[in-house]
């Protein structure tokens, strides 16, 4: 028995004995089953991220800015067409002289990004 010193309320119900589970009178058949469906194929551009498809260097600098501008105004579809280039032209070229993106791409991929002149 547990010690209820200081436990409000009443004690656990005792129980007498374990129940029999109810018999239904069928039997456990394995081959009754249904096979499952087949997984789908996994895209692994789905699955690894851009920084990570930028170590493996399966992308360079630039794609990787591109793919992280896309991303981070991907929600702005209802302005139009010249106000989305305008703002990700500006995220662009911020990302791109941005000093911890650039130790960080260093560190991914062992050198410096090379910006592309306009």
């Amino acid at each position: 028995m547990v010690d209820r010193i200081g436990k409000g309320g009443p004690p656990p119900p005792t129980t007498t004995g374990a129940e029999r589970p109810k018999e239904t009178g069928k039997t456990f058949d394995v081959s009754q089953t249904t096979q499952a469906p087949a997984a789908r194929p996994v895209d692994p551009t789905m699955t690894v991220g851009p920084l990570e498809q930028l170590k493996a260097g399966k992308i360079d600098f630039n794609q990787y800015v591109d793919l992280k501008v896309q991303e981070a105004t991907s929600h702005l579809e209802a302005m139009s067409p010249s106000q989305i280039d305008s703002i990700r032209s500006m995220l662009r070229d911020r990302m791109a002289t941005d000093p911890e993106l650039v130790d960080l791409v260093k560190q991914a991929t062992g050198h410096a990004p090379s910006v592309p002149e306009e």
